[in-house]
């Protein structure tokens, strides 16, 4: 077993955010920009409205519903209008995060080769509890919580990138074992996480 010092990991992490937000930006300027543009010109489709401007945002669910009008508006009209007069808002609104974080992991777990449920957790967990925590405060200081946003989508980013990084290398490293599964994350088992006291950051 592999064994990792817990600060190694967070430096790991921010040393991630850099290259993450990179990724994020990069991924929507492509998709969601370059990639839809140029179809939408090939297939004369007069409705250009691929995404808003949401890196202005102060509140999640203004979020949500400017980052990519496409499947926002998919999700809307095929899950969460059907659903919401029978089953109300809050749960057609879970349904509706569910479906996307599921989504979103099966785009990375077949694209990376393995499954790693963060990004579903982050997406159907974290996403979901933040649309009310920032609701209110989002509306009085929008400033400031576009400025939140921001952070958070740093930190999030390179979260990911070095959770996913860390389970990649378990993979790669670890030596093979009778339980190794497309569905059990390797670095659960393979890297042992270790607490030091008095850690630091440093350079290696």
């Amino acid at each position: 077993m592999l064994q990792v010092e817990a600060g190694t990991i967070v430096r790991g992490m921010f040393a991630c955010v850099v290259p993450g937000i990179l990724c994020f930006l990069s991924i929507f300027y492509c998709i969601l920009h370059s990639w839809l543009n140029a179809w939408a010109e090939i297939l004369t489709f007069g409705d250009r409205l691929f995404y808003e401007d949401w890196w202005t945002s102060s509140y999640f669910s203004r979020y949500y519903r400017r980052w990519n009008r496409v499947v926002h508006s998919w999700l809307r009209d095929h899950i969460y209008v059907p659903l919401a007069p029978s089953l109300g808002r809050p749960v057609s609104t879970f349904i509706v995060f569910a479906v996307s974080a599921v989504a979103h992991e099966v785009v990375f777990a077949l694209s990376l080769g393995f499954f790693y449920p963060v990004i579903l957790v982050m997406f159907g967990v974290i996403g979901l509890l933040m649309v009310p925590l920032t609701a209110n405060g989002g509306r009085r200081y929008p400033n400031m919580y576009n400025v939140l946003m921001w952070f958070l989508f740093f930190i999030g980013n390179g979260l990911l990138m070095c959770l996913y990084s860390m389970e990649y290398f378990a993979r790669k490293n670890c030596p093979p074992s009778k339980d190794d599964s497309f569905f059990i994350p390797k670095s659960w088992s393979c890297i042992e996480v270790i607490l030091k006291p008095g850690w630091t950051f440093h350079n290696p």
